[in-house]
C-alpha cells in the first residue's frame, strides 16, 4: 500500500476512535471509569499514528492534530490516574484491618475529591467538543499529501521500526535504578508498541507472534510500576496533610495511609524485578533481526 493511502486509512481510523470516545468520557465517566481510560488510550494511539505518518502531513495539519490530542490526553490523564488510585485502594483482594480502616476511608474520600477536581479538566473541553473534534479529524486527513512519498507502507515500517527498536535499546542501556530513566524506557516501549499495531499487517505471523507479545509484556510490567510510582507521590501528599492534624487524629489515620504506601512500594519493587528478567529475554530476541527477516 502506498504510504499516503495508508496514512489516510490509519489516521481516519484512529482519530475516529478518539471522536467516538469523547462523548462518553465527557458525559458518562461517573457511570463507568473505562470511558476515560479508552479516551486516553485512544489519544495515545492517534498521536502515535500522527508521528508515524508525519512526513505525509502538512505542518498545519500535524500541529493541529498534535495540539488537540495533547489537550485531550492531559485532561483524561489526570482523571484516569485518580481512577487507578481508587481501584487499587478498594481492591477486594487487599485486606484492611480495623486499625487501618480510618486511614483507608480517608484515602477513599481524598481520591474521590481529587478525581472531581481532575474531572474539571475534561469539562473544560466543552460540551460541544466532540462535534468540534470532527473538524479536527477532517483537517488532519485533508492535510495528507501524496507528493514526494514514493515509499510503500512496508518500506516505511522497516525503517521506522528499526529506529524505534534502537531507541528502546538505548533507553534500556541507561541506569534504570533512576526512575526517570525507567519511565523513559516505558515511553519508548509504548511508541514501539503502537507502531507495531499499525504495521502488523505488513508482516507475516512470526512478527506478531514473537515481537508484539514481548513489547506488550513490557508495557504491562512498567504500567503497574508507573501506577505505583504515581500513587506513592499522592500518598506522600496525603501523609503531609496528616501533619496538620492533632496528634490523636494523626495516630488514628496514619496506619491506613502507611499500609497503602507500603503496598505500592512493594509492588514497584516487584515490577522492577520482573522487568530485569524481561530485559534479559528482550536482548536474546534481537528485535531488529526479527523485523528484517519477516519482511
Amino acid at each position: 500500500m502506498p504510504l499516503a493511502e495508508a496514512a489516510r486509512l490509519v489516521l481516519s481510523t484512529r482519530l475516529g476512535v478518539v471522536g467516538r470516545c469523547l462523548a462518553p468520557a465527557l458525559r458518562q465517566s461517573h457511570e463507568d471509569i473505562e470511558h476515560v481510560h479508552q479516551l486516553r488510550v485512544g489519544t495515545r494511539r492517534a498521536r502515535a499514528a500522527l508521528d508515524i505518518f508525519m512526513k505525509c502531513l502538512s505542518d498545519e495539519a500535524y500541529d493541529t492534530g498534535r495540539k488537540q490530542l495533547r489537550r485531550i490526553r492531559r485532561a483524561a490523564g489526570a482523571a484516569r490516574d485518580w481512577d487507578v488510585f481508587r481501584v487499587a485502594l478498594t481492591d477486594s483482594k487487599r485486606r484492611v484491618s480495623a486499625r487501618e480502616r480510618p486511614g483507608h476511608d480517608l484515602l477513599i474520600g481524598y481520591a474521590l475529591g481529587q478525581r472531581k477536581v481532575a474531572a474539571q479538566q475534561l469539562e473544560d473541553l466543552g460540551e460541544d467538543y466532540p462535534d468540534r473534534f470532527e473538524r479536527v479529524e477532517a483537517e488532519v486527513v485533508a492535510g495528507i499529501t501524496d507528493r514526494n512519498h514514493s515509499q510503500s507502507l512496508l518500506q516505511h515500517a522497516q525503517t521506522l521500526l528499526a529506529e524505534l527498536v534502537q531507541k528502546v535499546n538505548d533507553a534500556l542501556a541507561r541506569d534504570l535504578e533512576d526512575y526517570a530513566k525507567l519511565h523513559q524506557a516505558r515511553i519508548e516501549g509504548k511508541r514501539l508498541r503502537y507502531a507495531i499495531e499499525v504495521f502488523a499487517a505488513c508482516f507475516p505471523p512470526p512478527f506478531r507472534e514473537r515481537l508484539y507479545p514481548m513489547v506488550e509484556e513490557m508495557q504491562e510490567i512498567l504500567g503497574d510500576a508507573n501506577d505505583s510510582h504515581v500513587a506513592t507521590g499522592h500518598l506522600r501528599h496525603a501523609r503531609e496533610m496528616l501533619d496538620l492534624l492533632t496528634a490523636r487524629a494523626k495516630a488514628r489515620l496514619l496506619p491506613g495511609v502507611e499500609s497503602f504506601r507500603s503496598f505500592h512500594e512493594k509492588r514497584l519493587a516487584r515490577q522492577r524485578v520482573k522487568f530485569a528478567k524481561w530485559v534479559q529475554g528482550w536482548r536474546k530476541c534481537d528485535a531488529t533481526a526479527v523485523i528484517l527477516k519477516c519482511a
